[in-house]
């Protein structure tokens, strides 16, 4: 009888591990197809919810537009964020090297992130946990029912815990280039 027990945990264990593996595989497959993305947000930083809409191009374009009073942008291109505060006119600019943002919006740094993650599920939510070098965390978030991407989890150098959930709108859609241009210093 404990011959049949302990035989049907390691069947189990590894039935499991081999349905983790493929899920890993379905969604690394699924965002090679996306060039991409369209989608609303809800961003959660010090306990301050903040809401708008985005546009995501692989590799390295991010423009995100925050429903708030002071008419907040914010925009990726390459190597450089900027975020503008429309009502105050004030532009602040910012290196994306060694941050979590280098690593969500270059495709090939983030399926290498996929590849290498631990894997965990918590509520219909697939988990890519990462450390990096300088132990900064950043968790990669997918529906586990369709496997879409849902959003992402970080510490900042700062220490701040960013929490980022998304709802897709659309995929592979062309976007304009200008509306990742970045404003020119004044």
């Amino acid at each position: 009888m404990l011959k049949k027990i302990t035989l049907f945990f390691i069947v189990f264990i590894f039935l499991d591990i081999q349905l983790l593996a493929d899920e890993k595989e379905i969604i690394i497959q699924k965002l090679n197809k996306i060039n991409s993305i369209k989608f609303n947000f809800v961003q959660t930083s010090n306990n301050k919810r903040e809401e708008g809409i985005c546009l995501l191009k692989f590799p390295k374009r991010l423009k995100c537009i925050y429903n708030d009073k002071n008419q907040k942008e914010l925009i990726i291109n390459n190597k450089t964020l900027v975020i503008m505060q429309k009502r105050y006119n004030k532009t602040y600019y910012y290196s994306i090297v060694n941050s979590p943002f280098e690593k969500i919006l270059e495709k090939k740094k983030l399926l290498n992130i996929l590849r290498t993650s631990k894997l965990n599920k918590k509520n219909e939510v697939i988990i890519f946990e990462n450390f990096d070098e300088q132990n900064q965390i950043l968790n990669i978030l997918f529906n586990e029912i369709d496997y879409s991407l849902l959003g992402w989890e970080m510490v900042d150098k700062f220490n701040n815990n960013i929490i980022f959930l998304i709802n897709i709108i659309s995929t592979n859609k062309k976007f304009s280039p200008t509306e990742f241009k970045i404003p020119r210093l004044n």
